[in-house]
């Protein structure tokens, strides 16, 4: 079983850390280059459902990113402190559960 928080079953500590990756499919508002997960006031712009590749890379030095990369657009990231962060945020986001992310 995968764990979030262990790297070669050991758990994380002066390891390097490999990225972890997940796909989802939602609906993105916007444009190409400038996309969101909610309809902006006043936009008529549709909804459009498509995969979204999630990956979370970085170390406990560096903190974390979550990498979102919705097909047909721009990839964005957010920045966290600990990989847990970015675990919830990708869950408050995209509904990604821990046993959906694959090393």
């Amino acid at each position: 079983m995968f764990d979030p928080f262990a790297f070669n079953g050991e758990p994380l500590g002066n390891y390097e850390v490999k990225s972890i990756y997940a796909i989802t499919s939602c609906q993105i508002w916007g444009t190409r280059n400038c996309w969101s997960l909610s309809a902006q006031a006043g936009s008529s712009e549709p909804a459009r459902t498509c995969e979204v590749k999630l990956e979370i890379q970085g170390d406990r030095k560096s903190g974390y990113n979550l990498v979102m990369s919705p097909e047909g657009f721009f990839t964005a990231d957010s920045w966290h402190e600990t990989r847990q962060a970015a675990l919830e945020t990708a869950h408050e986001l995209f509904g990604v559960d821990v046993k959906d992310w694959t090393e």
